[in-house]
């Protein structure tokens, strides 16, 4: 039993690895597309509705491409990142 914890304990942390692996990397992605956004001389208010719309397209792919328990929580993922994008918009 102890070595079935313990195969479970592993698998769970490169879950989480992977997890935390994606989340930097999105967020690399959004600080990018800010930037990129931000050059281009766009207002604040303009760069959050393009990264809405980048999350909402990033969750039809999503939701296309997986199916099953990774489908919830990559939703849920994505749904969290839009509001990480529209919260700051609510307090300016």
């Amino acid at each position: 039993m102890e070595k079935l914890d313990q195969a479970v304990n592993e698998l769970l942390g490169l879950l989480a690895r992977l997890t935390n692996a994606g989340l930097m990397g999105l967020a690399a992605i959004e600080a990018w597309l800010r930037a990129e956004l931000a050059t281009l001389g766009l207002p604040r208010e303009a760069q959050s509705a393009i990264m809405i719309v980048a999350a909402l397209l990033l969750l039809l792919i999503v939701v296309r491409l997986f199916g099953g328990i990774i489908r919830a929580v990559l939703v849920l993922f994505l749904i969290l990142l839009v509001l990480h994008v529209v919260l700051p918009m609510t307090h300016a």
